[in-house]
């Protein structure tokens, strides 16, 4: 099967921090095949769109007035992609791994059932961000990752956990995490486009869920990591994740038995509430800083829980 021409989508606000990086490991990926790079930046008030535009020449910026959001972000840019492949990369994901994008694509190509592919994504330390992957938000998934049982005995939570995100063969997934997925055009047109009813977060959960309702497979290739800071654009650690998944569980649980607002909530809430327990009981234990900004963490995502409404 002959190779596809790629399209790389990156969506920035007050990304200054991170872009040049991210934009520097891409130019010295390996590349297989013809691509073009459109970066649109939401209203930057750091001056990253000047900035890119000046050092980096071979990306067409589209700087918009206002901010669309992820979803609308990646929406204005793939009016302007050429790309039967379309990756969308955030500004704080890093190819660190030059052969990492030739992996996905060659997956992509190998496998014409597959309308999105995407990586193992690590924290600057190596180890496994949860959150990279999962499945769709429903009652039993929710139920699992409350748990702490996602991956154990077979059972799939809302998230692959870093036990199931071992190996190097592909899984399929309902869903994968936006800041570093490659889309076939054609998957795209069939979902309707980029567009989401989420500002931003959970817009990821919603086009992956699509496509699996479309006939569309999503697959994870545990073999291929990339960088992933978290946050980098979009603040650190916020809870505002779980407003999108909240949007995301009402439109998929929509008439069905256990859909209600709280049986989202209640659920996380304890979850969140026993590991805040256990994170700050092994800091103090062990003196370790990280985990006690885990358990604030924790803590934080169970208060926000406590006033979310769908």
């Amino acid at each position: 099967m002959s190779a596809v021409s790629l399209s790389v989508l990156i969506v920035t606000y007050n990304a200054g921090r991170d872009i040049a990086t991210c934009l520097e490991l891409l130019a010295s990926s390996w590349i297989d095949r013809p691509y073009e790079v459109i970066l649109v930046d939401n209203a930057s008030t750091d001056g990253t769109p000047e900035r890119v535009a000046k050092a980096f020449p071979w990306v067409r910026v589209i700087a918009e007035r206002s901010n669309h959001g992820f979803a609308g972000g990646n929406a204005v840019a793939l009016e302007h992609a050429h790309g039967e492949a379309i990756l969308l990369l955030n500004p704080d994901a890093f190819l660190r791994d030059p052969e990492a994008l030739t992996g996905l694509l060659a997956h992509l190509d190998a496998h014409p059932d597959v309308g999105a592919v995407g990586p193992r994504l690590t924290f600057p330390d190596g180890t496994h961000q949860v959150g990279d992957a999962g499945y769709e938000p429903r009652p039993l998934s929710i139920l699992v990752h409350a748990a702490g049982l996602s991956g154990r005995l077979g059972r799939r939570g809302l998230y692959l956990a870093s036990r199931q995100a071992r190996g190097t063969g592909a899984l399929d997934v309902d869903w994968i995490c936006g800041a570093c997925l490659l889309l076939r055009r054609s998957a795209i047109a069939a979902i309707g486009g980029l567009h989401s009813p989420m500002f931003l977060y959970g817009e990821d959960v919603d086009w992956g869920c699509r496509l699996r309702d479309a006939g569309w497979r999503v697959a994870y290739l545990p073999g291929i990591a990339v960088l992933h800071l978290q946050g980098g654009s979009g603040g650190t650690r916020s809870p505002r994740w779980l407003d999108g998944l909240a949007t995301i569980y009402s439109l998929r649980n929509a008439g069905r038995r256990l859909s209600s607002p709280a049986f989202f909530s209640a659920p996380l809430r304890l979850g969140f509430t026993l590991r805040a327990l256990a994170y700050g009981f092994a800091a103090r234990l062990r003196g370790q800083p990280d985990l006690a900004r885990k358990a604030e963490d924790m803590r934080r995502f169970a208060s926000h829980l406590r006033s979310l409404r769908l």
